[in-house]
C-alpha cells in the first residue's frame, strides 16, 4: 500500500484542484481555504524542530518508513492543531456576524454558523492529507478516516447550498455546530492522552536498557526535596490544605523556598514533615534555596504577624482577597469582557482597552498563581487563568511562582532573567552582542518591550512543550497532566487575540493594527511593571549593594528576597492598583501567600526590620525614578 505513493500523490493533487475550483466558482467558501493553510502552518509551527520534515511527509516526499515514535508524535501534532482551530471555530460561532462577499453585486451577511463550518471543514481537509502522509496509521484509523472523510463530503455540501437551503435561518444551526465542534475538541484530547500514553510506553522501554537511569526518573517522579532531604510526600497530596496543584508544584525538585515561603504564619507544615522519613539527603546538590535556620526571616515573620493581628487581620483565615478586592476582581472583569467584545469586532480604542483590562486582570492572575485569592484552592486554580493575557498560566506557574520566586535574580536558575537576550542584555554573564549595543537607547529598550507578551503566551510556551523545559533550567514536571490545557491555552489566546479582528469584516489594515495595538500595550504594561523591580545595578550586583553583612545575603534566602527586588511610590494607591500591586515587591517577594490588598498593611514593619538587620532595602519614590534606575543599569551593560 505505501509503495503506491505516486497514485496517492496523484489523487491528492487532483483533490486540490477540485476544491480550488470549488472555492473559485464560490468564493464564500474561500475560508475552507485558509483553514486548510493555516492547519498546515500550524503543524509546522508546533513541530518547528521538525519542520522540514513534516513539509516532506505532508508533501508525500519523505521516505515511507516512520517509527512508532515519530507516527506518535506527529498524530499527536495534528490533534492539538484540531484543538486550536476547533477553539478559533467555537469563539467564531460567538461572533453575530461576519460579511463575506460573492461575486453577485449584492453583499451578503453570513451567521457565523457558516464561517465555522467552513474552519471546520478546512481542518477535515488537513485532516485526512495529514493522515495519509504525516502519520500512516491507516488501515489503523481506518474508521476514523472514515468518519472524518463522510464529515468533510456532508459539510462540502451543505456549505455549497447554504444559501439555496438557507441554513442561516434554523434555529439549530448554531447549536448544531457548538455540539459538532466540541465533540471534535473532546476527541482531540483524548487523542493526544493516547498518544502521550503511547511516547511515555515508548520512552519507559527505552528507559528500560538503562535501569540506573530509569530508577532516577520513577524516584524524581515521586520526592519532594525539603532542606536538603528527599521526601515522598505522595500519599499528602490529596490531603494537602492548600490543594493538590500547589504542593505538586515541588514534585521532582527542590521546594524548600515554597515550603517555607507559603506557610511563614504557621509551623504546622514543619511538624507534617516530621512524620514523613527523608529518603535521601541531597544537601550537597547544587541550586539548594538556603532558608533554614534564617534568622532574619524568623524574627521578621513574627513581627508580621503580630502587626496583622493589630489590624484584625487574622494571619491564616484572612490571608486572602478582602470583599473590597473580590467585587474590584469582578469589576475588572466585566471591563475586560465588554472591551474584548469591541477588539473581537475590529476597533483599535477596543483593542488598547482590551489590552488595559487584560492587564489588570492580571491582578487576580497573579494572587491566584500565589495561591493568595482565597484558601479555597478550586478559587486560587480558576483565578490563575486571569493571567492568560500576559502569560501562559501553566508555563507562568513553573517559570514564576516556583523558579523567579524561589531564585530570585539567580542567573543559572532564574528565568526572568533570559526572556529577553535576544534583544537585552540584563545581566553581566550575557556574552556581548553587537545588538545590546541598541539598549542604551530608550526606544529600542520600547521596542523590545513590546514583544512580552508575544513571547510569554506565543514563543516560549512553544518552546516548554516542545522540550520540557524552560531555558533549560526549571523542568515542566506535570507536562503529563497540564499538557492539554497548556494547548488550549495557546490556540484560544491565537484565536482570540491574533485572528479574531480578521473576521470581522474590516480591512486588513484594521484588523492587523488591532492585534498589534493589543500585543505591544498588554506587553509594556507587563515589562515596564514587572521587569523594573529587580532589573537594576543594585537588584542584579547585589554583593556590592549596601547590605553591610554579606555573609547574611549567602545564607539567608530573605535578604536574598529583599536585596533584589525593589519597591516604588509605596503610598500612592493609583500605583498600587495600576501596578497590580508590583508597587510593594519587596513584600510581595517575602510573603507571596499573602493577598496582594494586605501588603501596605505590612511594608512599614518590613522596612523597619530590614534597616535593623542592616539589609539594604531599596524603595523608590515614584515609577519614573525606579524605571530610569532600569534604563542606567541597561545602558551601562550596553557599553561594558
Amino acid at each position: 500500500f505505501y509503495r503506491r505513493r505516486p497514485v496517492i500523490q496523484t489523487l491528492s493533487l487532483v483533490w486540490f484542484v477540485l476544491c480550488a475550483s470549488l472555492v473559485v466558482k464560490q468564493n464564500d467558501l474561500i475560508a475552507v481555504f485558509f483553514a486548510f493553510v493555516w492547519s498546515f502552518l500550524l503543524a509546522i509551527l508546533i513541530s518547528y524542530k521538525d519542520a522540514k520534515s513534516v513539509i516532506k511527509n505532508c508533501l508525500g516526499i519523505e521516505g515511507s518508513e516512520l517509527s512508532a515514535t515519530q507516527q506518535s508524535k506527529n498524530t499527536r501534532t495534528k490533534a492539538i492543531v484540531g484543538i486550536i482551530t476547533s477553539s478559533f471555530s467555537l469563539i467564531t460561532l460567538g461572533t453575530k456576524y461576519v460579511e463575506a462577499f460573492s461575486r453577485s453585486e449584492k453583499d451578503l451577511l453570513f451567521k457565523s454558523d457558516f464561517h465555522a463550518l467552513c474552519i471546520m471543514a478546512g481542518y477535515l481537509a488537513f485532516d485526512l492529507w495529514c493522515d495519509r502522509m504525516c502519520c500512516r496509521q491507516i488501515p489503523p484509523r481506518l474508521l476514523t478516516v472514515t468518519e472524518d472523510a463522510t464529515t468533510l463530503s456532508v459539510l462540502c455540501a451543505i456549505l455549497a447550498k447554504w444559501n439555496e437551503w438557507d441554513f442561516s435561518s434554523s434555529a439549530h444551526a448554531i447549536p448544531a455546530v457548538a455540539i459538532f465542534t466540541a465533540y471534535k475538541i473532546i476527541k482531540f484530547s483524548l487523542q493526544i492522552l493516547d498518544e502521550n500514553r503511547r511516547l511515555v510506553s515508548n520512552e519507559i522501554d527505552s528507559m528500560a536498557m538503562t535501569e540506573t537511569k530509569g530508577s532516577k526518573e520513577m524516584e524524581k517522579e515521586s520526592v519532594w526535596t525539603i532542606h536538603g532531604m528527599d521526601y515522598d510526600l505522595s500519599d499528602f497530596v490529596e490531603r494537602h490544605p492548600g490543594g493538590k496543584e500547589s504542593i505538586l508544584l515541588g514534585r521532582g525538585r527542590d521546594c524548600t523556598a515554597l515550603f517555607e515561603s507559603y506557610h511563614p504564619f504557621t509551623n504546622r507544615h514543619r511538624d507534617v514533615l516530621k512524620k514523613y522519613k527523608p529518603v535521601i539527603d541531597v544537601s550537597k546538590r547544587e541550586g539548594k534555596c538556603n532558608v533554614e535556620d534564617d534568622k532574619f526571616y524568623e524574627v521578621l515573620k513574627e513581627r508580621v504577624i503580630k502587626t496583622l493581628k493589630e489590624n484584625n487581620i487574622d494571619p491564616i483565615t484572612d490571608r486572602g482577597a478582602t470583599t473590597g478586592r473580590s467585587l474590584y476582581y469582578m469589576c475588572i472583569f466585566v471591563s475586560m469582557i465588554t472591551s474584548g467584545s469591541y477588539h473581537v469586532k475590529g476597533n483599535p480604542l477596543g483593542s488598547f482597552l482590551f489590552a488595559v483590562f487584560g492587564w489588570l486582570l492580571g491582578a487576580i492572575g497573579h494572587d491566584g498563581g500565589h495561591f493568595a485569592v482565597s484558601r479555597i484552592p478550586l478559587l486560587n486554580d480558576v483565578g490563575v487563568w486571569g493571567i492568560s493575557f500576559l502569560c501562559n498560566p501553566i508555563m507562568w506557574q513553573h517559570q514564576h511562582t516556583y523558579a523567579h520566586h524561589s531564585y530570585t535574580n539567580d542567573f543559572d536558575h532564574d528565568p526572568d532573567l533570559h526572556h529577553f537576550s535576544i534583544f537585552l542584555k540584563v545581566h553581566r554573564k550575557f556574552q556581548n552582542e553587537s545588538i545590546y549595543k541598541n539598549q542604551k537607547s530608550v526606544f529600542f529598550v520600547f521596542f523590545a518591550y513590546a514583544f512580552v507578551v508575544f513571547g510569554e503566551c506565543i514563543k516560549i510556551p512553544m518552546e516548554m512543550m516542545k522540550t520540557g523545559w524552560l531555558y533549560g533550567m526549571v523542568e515542566f514536571t506535570d507536562k503529563k497532566r497540564k499538557a492539554i490545557p497548556m494547548y488550549l491555552h495557546y490556540g484560544a489566546y491565537m484565536a482570540l487575540i491574533v485572528l479574531s479582528p480578521f473576521f470581522s469584516g474590516k480591512s486588513f489594515l484594521v484588523s492587523i493594527s488591532c492585534v498589534l495595538i493589543h500585543i505591544v500595550v498588554a506587553g509594556w504594561l507587563f515589562a515596564i511593571f514587572s521587569q523594573i523591580n529587580h532589573l537594576n545595578e543594585f537588584s542584579i550586583d547585589i554583593v556590592n549593594g549596601e547590605t553591610k553583612d554579606k555573609k547574611m545575603l549567602e545564607n539567608s534566602w530573605a535578604a536574598q528576597q529583599v536585596t533584589t527586588s525593589n519597591n516604588f511610590a509605596t503610598n500612592s494607591f493609583f500605583w498600587h492598583i495600576f501596578s497590580n500591586g508590583l508597587n510593594m515587591q519587596i513584600e510581595h517577594h517575602l510573603f507571596p501567600g499573602l493577598n496582594h490588598c494586605h501588603l501596605h498593611v505590612i511594608q512599614p514593619t518590613v522596612q523597619a526590620t530590614c534597616e535593623e538587620f542592616r539589609i539594604h532595602y531599596k524603595s523608590f519614590e515614584s515609577w519614573p525614578d525606579i524605571m530610569s534606575a532600569a534604563l542606567k543599569w541597561l545602558e551601562k551593560l550596553s557599553e561594558e
